[in-house]
């Protein structure tokens, strides 16, 4: 299978990155479900978290699009490059923002309790991946085949390093895409009632 080319993404708009925060945010859970959005006290907050995390991968070096007009945005890093002090401290503002340090520590605690990641198995196996971090599709784009041709371009970045492809997601809705677009569900870790995160991997 041939692969698209893309391009890294090394500037942002305010309101682009806005549009990312909006995709997240005000996606239409179905119904009983409230994916990771629980975590937060309203839509808003979570927005503000998505901004954050894609300014941090923004200066992580880590985002890349579908062309220069920035229809999608996604993510991605091999399991061996690591984040440099630009991303980390975004990241670390973001949470300090959205949740303070309280609410952090119960992130983790969180995070803890639904059991291991796919991704947290490979790093037992010390076997390398690609982890996709964010995917998202602004307003106007949508409904067009982006979410495709961005994800293909974390495909093409496994198939050069020879190695999976992974990512975890929090709607039924999402996971059934993911699978459409050629991923296969590993794993489901639960949360809270109506709270769940999908494992997938693109082998």
């Amino acid at each position: 299978m041939n692969y698209p080319i893309g391009v890294k993404v090394n500037h942002l708009t305010e309101r682009e990155i806005e549009e990312v925060g909006e995709a997240f945010a005000y996606f239409e859970y179905a119904e009983n479900e409230l994916g990771m959005a629980f975590l937060y006290k309203d839509r808003e907050t979570l927005k503000e978290y998505i901004c954050g995390f894609t300014r941090a991968m923004l200066k992580g070096g880590f985002l890349y699009s579908t062309s220069r007009n920035h229809e999608a945005l996604i993510a991605f890093r091999h399991s061996d490059e690591k984040m440099n002090l630009a991303c980390v401290a975004e990241l670390l503002k973001t949470f300090y923002r959205t949740m303070g340090i309280r609410g952090f520590l119960h992130f983790l605690k969180l995070m803890q309790s639904g059991g291991e990641s796919y991704e947290d198995t490979l790093k037992k196996a010390k076997k390398p991946y690609i982890l996709v971090g964010m995917l998202a599709v602004r307003k106007k784009y949508q409904g067009q085949g982006y979410m495709r041709k961005v994800l293909n371009l974390a495909y093409a970045e496994g198939k050069r390093r020879n190695c999976p492809v992974v990512l975890d997601t929090d709607a039924v809705l999402k996971c059934d895409k993911y699978i459409h677009l050629g991923m296969k569900h590993i794993r489901t870790r639960k949360y809270a009632d109506g709270a769940y995160l999908y494992d997938l991997v693109k082998e």
